[in-house]
């Protein structure tokens, strides 16, 4: 690509039930609070590709999701493996929790993670109200663990650079 990182980290496809594609919109992914800066920080909206899951918390109706994310370069080392940068800690703060489906164990490599807007109820629960249109839905799949969705009327990012990334920032 020329420009230092991989392609994979352009693109985030999210299948339905129904066989149908989504994919997380750039515009709507910077209508939230703390996405600027993980988008300046990547250079793109980022996939979320190979993350480590660092932790799930879900407590009266609020949840926490923590990755362990980096961005791969276009570059190899002398092993022949990509280097991999920009090196950070993103939480996603859930309030106002309308859903929860997670499925797995709970240690979590992630394949890709997808945020949208609902615009339908395609979904039904049978305890609860569940999700709305307009509520968020914030849907991984994983290579290997907990995969998952959790659904929220109010959600916002936050970064932390970490290792050596922590003093460039």
């Amino acid at each position: 690509m020329g420009d230092g990182h991989s392609s994979i980290y352009y693109s985030t496809t999210m299948q339905d039930a129904d066989g149908s594609f989504w994919t997380t919109d750039r515009d709507v992914f910077l209508e939230l609070a703390g996405a600027s800066e993980i988008f300046e920080w990547f250079g793109f909206v980022p996939s979320f590709h190979d993350a480590t899951m660092n932790g799930l918390e879900i407590s009266n109706g609020s949840a926490a999701l923590s990755l362990n994310v980096f961005r791969m370069t276009d570059q190899v080392n002398a092993q022949g493996y990509f280097i991999l940068d920009r090196h950070a800690l993103i939480t996603l703060h859930l309030d106002g929790v309308t859903g929860v489906f997670l499925k797995g164990d709970a240690n979590s490599t992630v394949f890709e993670l997808g945020i949208r807007r609902l615009q339908t109820n395609a979904i039904t629960w049978d305890t609860v109200a569940g999700p709305r249109p307009g509520d968020w839905e914030v849907r991984w799949e994983s290579a290997y663990g907990l995969e998952g969705a959790l659904y929220t009327r109010a959600l916002k990012l936050a970064l932390q650079p970490t290792g050596q990334d922590a003093a460039s920032a």
